[in-house]
């Protein structure tokens, strides 16, 4: 988890709250190195998924930008994102 804490801005208590879910929820495993605890994806179907979450999301916002710069360009009422 320190190794986590060191990349990302977030509170330690946040950060094994939210370590705790993933792992109720099988996506995460933990398991003991020495005094350490480390994390690992359960699968690398995981990673898969959380790939095609990335691409869907980037597909849908683009899709949206595009709308509104668009919309914008037709009309000029419309705040530029």
């Amino acid at each position: 988890m320190r190794d986590l804490l060191a990349e990302i801005d977030v509170e330690s208590s946040n950060l094994s709250q939210q370590l705790a879910v993933l792992r109720r929820a099988g996506i995460v495993v933990s398991y003991r190195d020495g005094g350490a605890v480390m994390y690992a994806l359960s699968t690398p179907a995981v990673l898969d998924l959380l790939a095609a979450g990335r691409r869907i999301l980037g597909e849908i916002l683009t899709d949206r930008d595009g709308l509104l710069a668009e919309l914008h360009d037709q009309s000029g009422a419309l705040p530029q994102p």
